[in-house]
This record gives structure tokens, C-alpha cells and sequence, in this order.
């Protein structure tokens, strides 16, 4: 079994930090997004979390949201009321804490972090903030949604996809695939993008 490991902007010890958790269980396929120029990895990010235009961020400092680092993990394992257990305890502690201290480390900076279960749905969970205390809830938040993700999916989903939303402190279903379609999720209906 396969984990996916993608990222950028990380120190080597943080890396190896990620990697190192990762590898106890699973084998690890690491992806770097290379400096290619700010448009190019702005694009990359955005492709890798699935974000659109609604989603703003920058990597300059003009406007107060630079993205200073961007962390992905793919797990093998199925978003269901046993994940933690497939993934074992003490490894989802660490790997939650390591999280939250790679943005603490940076400050106010902006880190994109994205956690996939690649189970059946691929569930992913994206966040994309610059305040500690709002990403450190959106971390602690993901292992307490198991029933809501089920209520708020579309039947035969291949994919679904939740952002933290900063103003209710929650996670929402922002968009799901099915049969190659999109479906967008906007005040408590789905509908085709």
C-alpha cells in the first residue's frame, strides 16, 4: 500500500519528519512542487487541492495571504469510523502535531494542507489558512465528521471533497464526482458545477 506524500516549501527535517511517520506503515511515493516560477506552482497547488478561483491566495505579500508551504498526504486507507485504528493511534496524534507545528512555524504565513483517504469514496479534506488557531481546529476537526460526511454525500460518489470554512469553524462538502461529473455543494444541496 501506497502513501502519497506532496510538498513544498518545507525544511528537510520536516520532511523527513512526515516521511519517516508515513513510511512505519506504508510505502511512500514523495512528490516535490518545484520552484517553476510563482505562477506555475500557484497553478500546481491549486491543481493538487482542487481549488478554483473562488479560493484566494498568493504567493507574493501584497495582499496579506503569501502561501509559504503546501502539504498533501494520500493515505491508502478508507475514510470510515475505522481509520484511525487502520492508521493507528499514536501515528495519527504525531501526525496531527507535526501538522500544526509546521504552521506554527510559519507564522502568519498561508499553509495549504490536503489529507486524502483513498478509499471507496476518495474523501479529501483541504485547508488553505494563514491563523494557527483556525488550521489547529480544522486538524482536530477531521477525525469528528465520519457521520456527517456520510449524510452529506452523493450516493455512488467516486470523490468528495470538504474545505474548512473559517467563518463557522466547520468542515463543509464543497464538491463530489461521479461518473466524471461535478457536483458543487452551496447551502445544503447538490448540484451540477
Amino acid at each position: 500500500m501506497h502513501a502519497r506524500l506532496v510538498h513544498m516549501g518545507l525544511s528537510q527535517a520536516e520532511v523527513e519528519a512526515l516521511f519517516n511517520l508515513l513510511n512505519e506503515q506504508f510505502d511512500v511515493v514523495e512528490e516535490v512542487i518545484r520552484d517553476y516560477g510563482q505562477q506555475q506552482q500557484q497553478q500546481q497547488v491549486r491543481e493538487y487541492w482542487g481549488m478554483d478561483d473562488d479560493d484566494t491566495f498568493s504567493m507574493q505579500e501584497d495582499d496579506g495571504q503569501m502561501l509559504i508551504s503546501a502539504i498533501g498526504i494520500d493515505l491508502p486507507v478508507r475514510y470510515d469510523k475505522n481509520f484511525v485504528k487502520s492508521i493507528g493511534f499514536e501515528r495519527w496524534e504525531v501526525l496531527k502535531e507535526i501538522i500544526k507545528n509546521i504552521k506554527w512555524r510559519r507564522g502568519k504565513g498561508t499553509l495549504a494542507f490536503r489529507l486524502g483517504f483513498l478509499g471507496s469514496p476518495t474523501i479529501v479534506f483541504s485547508i488553505v489558512h494563514g491563523n494557527s488557531k483556525v488550521f489547529n481546529k480544522a486538524i482536530e476537526g477531521i477525525e469528528y465528521i465520519l457521520d456527517t460526511v456520510l449524510f452529506r454525500s452523493i450516493p455512488d460518489a467516486e470523490e468528495i471533497r470538504f474545505v474548512f470554512s473559517h467563518d463557522d469553524m466547520r468542515w463543509y462538502p464543497r464538491s463530489a464526482y461521479l461518473h466524471g461529473r461535478e457536483y458543487r455543494y452551496r447551502e445544503g444541496v447538490w448540484s451540477t458545477a
